[in-house]
């Protein structure tokens, strides 16, 4: 890959990192918001940095596939990038519920589900553009 495609591809990744910093700054300056809906801080904090760490890897993923010239190889790694995210997000709630015990915060957890709706979203809406930007 090339200096201007990463490049691209660096550009391309800026409004999941404006999600991530925009989420943890509502997290931080919102703690008392948060407190009022009964919301732990640390738990959104400790999904959105999960859900960051595990798009970022699966953004590279996918912009590796890109560049493939198979489609069928993109879609296989589409897939498995996609089942890889849900299986650590799954995962990773088991391990904070068990951890938890009684005491889960549901609202944190619902929470980290919108966050990952939010990542996914742009993440497809970005990969589609690039696609978009190699077949043109």
């Amino acid at each position: 890959m090339g200096n201007k495609e990463k490049a691209g591809v660096g550009r391309a990744f800026a409004p999941i990192g404006i999600v991530f910093v925009a989420a943890s700054l509502f997290i931080w300056l919102g703690r008392g918001l948060l407190a009022d809906w009964k919301t732990d801080p640390l738990v959104l904090a400790g999904g959105n940095i999960l859900l960051f760490l595990v798009t970022l890897i699966s953004f590279g993923l996918y912009s590796k596939a890109l560049r493939n010239a198979n489609m069928h190889a993109f879609v296989r790694v589409m897939y498995g990038s996609l089942l890889i995210k849900m299986l650590v997000c799954l995962i990773a709630t088991f391990i904070y519920a068990s951890v938890a015990g009684r005491d889960v915060n549901r609202n944190g957890v619902l929470g980290c589900f919108v966050l990952y709706i939010l990542y996914t979203f742009f993440e497809v809406k970005i990969l589609m553009e690039l696609s978009k930007q190699k077949n043109a």
